[in-house]
């Protein structure tokens, strides 16, 4: 039982596909963001292709010390990540969608991901956030995608909820795929139910006071 009374969380929704409004990758996330909304959280809509986002250095490999979101977000590297990482730390989770190239994310996603590092370096800081995910291929692929940013996101420590390997394949619209599209509300829906559920609980530090129950 959930005591007390809890805030609506708020996630924020990366749309990694560049044809933002006519590809089938927003409209399917829409769906997303209309379950989480109507489950009684909010969201921000940002597409990745609108913010200069540089490559990871891979400063890790040469000093892990240096992989840290100051580090990460100045000189060479200071672009839209600096205010990607505020957001992400004072939101609940977010969801991110791709379409499907050449069996893997797009680029704009891996970058995303890629410069996401520092904050998994310097203690695990999207610990205990909700994400869900979301993938548009044309032939095959969705799957796989799906598979690794989930691997990838739960190394961070981030909470995956049900029914969260949401995809649609094919050139048919999105709105022909009933399936895909019930999925991807279910996807959001569970988001929130997941936040109320689990809260924002440590994990990683196995029997600290935060991992009591």
């Amino acid at each position: 039982m959930i005591c007390g009374m809890q805030k609506a969380p708020h996630f924020l929704a990366f749309q990694g596909s560049p044809r933002k409004e006519q590809s089938h990758t927003h409209r399917l996330l829409l769906e997303t963001l209309r379950g989480i909304q109507e489950a009684g959280g909010s969201y921000r809509l940002i597409h990745l292709i609108d913010l200069p986002i540089r490559p990871c250095l891979g400063c890790y490999s040469e000093d892990p010390s240096s992989c840290n979101p100051r580090h990460c977000t100045e000189g060479q590297l200071a672009d839209a990540m600096r205010g990607i990482h505020q957001s992400l730390l004072a939101s609940d989770g977010f969801v991110l969608a791709t379409p499907v190239y050449w069996f893997g994310a797009s680029g704009w996603v891996k970058n995303f991901l890629d410069r996401l590092t520092s904050l998994e370096n310097a203690g695990k800081l999207l610990e205990g956030k909700i994400a869900g995910l979301l993938a548009c291929a044309e032939e095959a692929g969705a799957a796989h995608t799906l598979m690794h940013l989930m691997a990838v996101l739960n190394d961070m420590g981030l909470l995956i909820p049900p029914y969260s390997v949401v995809y649609h394949v094919g050139r048919e619209p999105v709105e022909r795929d009933p399936e895909a599209l019930a999925y991807a509300y279910r996807l959001g829906w569970n988001m929130v139910r997941l936040y109320r559920l689990a809260g924002n609980r440590g994990w990683w530090r196995v029997g600290s006071e935060a991992d009591q129950i």
